[in-house]
């Protein structure tokens, strides 16, 4: 600036073109200063959306998921970060549940320990009641720890099992929790009589009574016809290891079948050769 106005010195002009001159000026170099800084603020607003969009995609996505059981039904969706991003019900006093006591956006065990807690929840959990926890997730070992640990779970007893996204995808076809449904194969191995309708209407309690009394009467895993039951897909074990169940059997029994009756309705398994 002071080369510019030595310069204007020497011109010979009125003083006031000299000073619209030098206003003129000024206000060119403010103008491409702050043309800069637009594109710097611009630059840096797109940049702090990528890294927004792509962090709150990172935090929406679950990586692991929850199965709590009792009557209520309800899956949790839990981030890498460990905290609740979705929160399913799977029957009706699983929807009452969660119009009442909220899980999202919490650490998992808190979210465990809320709903247990909670004074809506604690009237299904009886003498005769069990809570059933089911757990899917690459690093199931440290979550099914933390839960046992869980002063409530131990509390009531909360009997764990892992599962895989498999189990999953089946369990929802039908519109059942993972966890509901792990128990309704187990189920299936003692009784081949059993539907998932039928397991749709009983509490977990009843569930698990049944696989006990299937097993005090040594049924094991033959049908009537002293065959041993076809089964497809993977059992879910307690231990965090599944085991694959292969055909058996004569032929005269079909192989195991889900369907849906073509209403709309949610299917069930079929055993043996009935139509």
């Amino acid at each position: 600036m002071n080369v510019i106005r030595d310069s204007m010195e020497e011109i010979r002009a009125s003083k006031e073109l000299k000073r619209n001159t030098m206003e003129y000026l000024r206000n060119q170099q403010r103008y491409y200063r702050a043309r800069m800084v637009r594109r710097y603020v611009l630059a840096a607003a797109c940049i702090c959306l990528l890294l927004l969009g792509g962090g709150y995609t990172l935090y929406a996505r679950p990586v692991s998921y929850i199965s709590i059981d009792v009557n209520p039904s309800i899956e949790l969706g839990i981030n890498c970060f460990g905290r609740v991003v979705e929160a399913d019900a799977y029957n009706r006093d699983g929807n009452v549940i969660l119009m009442q006591v909220p899980l999202k956006n919490v650490p998992y065990l808190k979210a465990i320990s809320r709903l247990l807690g909670d004074e809506s929840y604690s009237g299904y959990l009886t003498e005769d009641s069990r809570v059933f926890i089911t757990v899917i997730s690459e690093r199931w070992e440290t979550i099914l720890e933390e839960i046992r640990a869980d002063e409530l779970a131990g509390r009531y007893g909360a009997q764990t099992y892992t599962s895989d996204l498999t189990c999953r995808e089946e369990a929802h076809q039908y519109r059942m929790s993972f966890g509901k449904y792990r128990a309704c194969l187990e189920l299936s191995k003692y009784d081949e009589s059993v539907t998932v309708e039928e397991c749709h209407g009983m509490s977990m309690s009843e569930i698990e009574d049944r696989i006990e009394t299937c097993k005090g009467h040594g049924n094991g895993s033959r049908g009537e016809g002293g065959h041993r039951r076809r089964n497809r897909g993977r059992g879910c074990q307690n231990d965090g290891s599944y085991e694959d169940y292969e055909d058996y059997g004569n032929d005269e029994y079909d192989e195991y079948d889900e369907y849906y009756d073509g209403e709309g309705h949610e299917g069930h398994h079929r055993h043996g050769n009935s139509p």
